[in-house]
């Protein structure tokens, strides 16, 4: 008996790389003759390691069925790999062997890069006070900060104000 391909399914067949996904195996290997052993074997570069696939349980025939209908067994075996978080984006190929008969299929999973990062804001948090006030004077001013009168103004004003207190003085002691 010659060998043959086999189909095999994987659900999803495109997973997003940088965590550990599930995916789910089928194939379908023809009935073994002679055999129990229905089972088959799943291997990838992506996965954590190698899958064993079953038959999956009968079907219980339906009330409406009568009780010498059989369910034929179906031929497809299946189970669930684990894509390793590690794995890079590309093409990676997945083999199925079936146990009872060798045959073999082939099928493709794509890995997909990760999204970048969404930037994240920084807050600006100012160092010094805003430029406010003075009207049309603010945008000239120096860099030095002041307290909103110029120095020659302040001394001119005390400098009256205590030849005014002397002049007083100097009335009344008269």
């Amino acid at each position: 008996m010659s060998r043959q391909d086999i189909r095999v399914q994987l659900i999803p067949d495109r997973v997003q790389g940088g965590a550990t996904r599930s995916i789910r195996v089928r194939a379908f290997c023809p009935l073994p003759q002679g055999g129990t052993d229905y089972r088959a074997t799943a291997r990838s570069d992506a996965f954590t390691g190698v899958v064993t696939l079953t038959q999956p349980p009968p079907i219980t025939p339906s009330a409406s069925a009568t009780p010498t209908e059989t369910t034929a067994p179906s031929p497809e075996v299946r189970g669930f790999a684990l894509v390793d978080e590690d794995s890079a984006p590309g093409r990676y190929r997945v083999e199925v062997k079936c146990e009872g008969t060798n045959d073999t299929g082939f099928t493709t999973l794509t890995v997909t890069a990760r999204p970048s990062p969404a930037p994240t804001r920084t807050r600006v948090v100012p160092t010094r006070a805003p430029r406010a006030g003075g009207g049309g004077t603010a945008a000239g001013a120096q860099d030095e900060p002041s307290s909103g009168i110029p120095i020659g103004v302040t001394v001119a004003v005390l400098a009256g104000a205590l030849a005014g207190g002397v002049a007083v003085a100097r009335r009344r002691s008269r």
